[in-house]
């Protein structure tokens, strides 16, 4: 993943059968901050850096029924290290860092998960790449579709908020491959790293994610430092800044105040 951000992580899932969701957790972030699985699989918690940990206690229908809480334990500043979650039971889950996040009003350093049951479609493929003319274009393939009404391409720009791109009709049941493919055509150049994921709508309107898929915009000229938020900052603990970064490395970051006094310097990874 390219995009780094103060708060910031790491995953992948599947489709097609149980796996390992790697939710990378570094720098004040789950990354990615939502995603979907399917029962069966295991959600790992990779701590790479930070005085952190993940758990649903104090989160309002943080799991749901009969699920067990998400605890990963104390806070604590021991890296790397991982803690692996079993899902038995679909729906939503919700956890967060006990350290820098408000449980009451699910703000701060939060994320999400869905867990779904059988999935209406078997994806083969789905990849993001550049075209001839250096825009995105999204492809997948399913070998199996069940019921399927469509296919919504969704953007992010920082892994988080996901707006709808596109939307592709499904073949609705099949047990022959079908390939699928949309351009993006409305990428900003100021986005340099952008991520994909296809919600799948089934005919009775339930939706279920695919993996997500991150892309390099060959176009872009976009600065280093995307958004620095809140500001003002209410409370410690709560300042996000969000950056490019080509490789792994660390970022000297200088916080100052309208006085022009320097109110904090430290080191993002």
């Amino acid at each position: 993943m390219r995009k780094i951000f103060l708060l910031f992580m790491l995953a992948a899932t599947t489709l097609t059968k149980a796996a390992i969701v790697v939710i990378t957790v570094t720098n004040n972030q789950f990354t990615p901050a939502n995603t979907t699985v399917a029962v069966g699989d295991v959600v790992r918690f990779s701590f790479q850096a930070g005085f952190h940990n993940a758990v649903s206690s104090g989160v309002a229908n943080a799991v749901p029924a009969g699920a067990a809480d998400i605890n990963s334990g104390a806070p604590s500043g021991a890296n790397p290290r991982n803690y692996d979650y079993m899902v038995t039971k679909s729906g939503d889950y919700k956890y967060i860092c006990e350290v820098h996040a408000d449980a009451g009003t699910f703000t701060g350093m939060v994320g999400t998960f869905t867990a779904t049951g059988t999935l209406p479609v078997l994806l083969k493929d789905f990849s993001v790449a550049a075209n001839a003319e250096k825009k995105p274009s999204i492809t997948w393939s399913t070998i199996t579709e069940q019921n399927v009404a469509n296919f919504t391409i969704r953007r992010s720009s920082d892994g988080f908020k996901y707006q709808d791109i596109g939307k592709v009709v499904a073949a609705g049941n099949s047990t022959t491959q079908q390939d699928y493919s949309l351009v993006d055509n409305t990428l900003s150049q100021n986005d340099k790293y952008v991520y994909y994921a296809l919600a799948i709508t089934d005919k009775d309107g339930k939706q279920t994610l695919s993996p997500t898929k991150s892309f390099k915009n060959p176009l872009s000229t976009a600065k280093m430092v995307m958004s620095v938020s809140p500001n003002p900052i209410s409370r410690p603990g709560q300042l996000m800044i969000q950056f490019n970064a080509e490789k792994t490395g660390s970022l000297l970051v200088k916080v100052y105040n309208n006085a022009g006094q320097m109110v904090l310097e430290t080191k993002m990874s």
